[in-house]
């Protein structure tokens, strides 16, 4: 009775341990068919990471390129801009120098006027008097004296303050 007990046991040793051996082995190949399947997948990332990866660095060198040209333009700005400075102090400068000559040419003007004026009545007076229309000399004689005092002092004004 021993011996066949023996059997039982050692037979279900067997049965347990082929059991076993079956459910291990199993556990084996689906292991692999998983570790092919995360190493197919594992490849799959790979490639996308590296795709990923250079479109990345494309970018990037791109964003440097127009990092750099922005620098550029922003330099170019400030370059602009003082530019712009200078050349509205130049304009003001002109205006000022226009004003003046303006101001001057108006004062050249009423001066011309006052010389012809004088001019005139001096010829005029030159004229009667030879003429020896001596009533129209003594009438207007004061006259044109005023007006070339007029125009003598005028002139002199305009050239101490720096226009003749």
């Amino acid at each position: 009775m021993e011996s066949s007990r023996w059997a039982w046991i050692v037979g279900a040793v067997v049965v347990v341990l082929t059991g076993a051996g079956l459910y291990f082995a199993y556990s084996a190949h689906r292991n692999r068919e998983s570790a092919e399947a995360w190493q197919r997948r594992a490849g799959t990332l790979e490639r996308t990471l590296t795709g990923r990866t250079r479109q990345l660095n494309t970018r990037t060198a791109a964003l440097n390129k127009t990092a750099a040209s922005l620098k550029r333009s922003e330099a170019d700005v400030r370059t602009l801009e003082s530019r712009q400075r200078a050349l509205a102090d130049e304009k003001a400068q002109v205006e000022d120098v226009r004003g003046a000559l303006e101001i001057q040419a108006t004062s050249l003007a009423r001066l011309a006027g006052e010389q012809r004026g004088c001019t005139s009545g001096l010829s005029e007076l030159l004229n009667r008097y030879a003429a020896e229309d001596f009533d129209w000399v003594d009438a207007n004689a004061d006259s044109v004296n005023e007006t070339c005092s007029q125009a003598s002092a005028d002139f002199a004004a305009l050239e101490s303050a720096g226009g003749g």
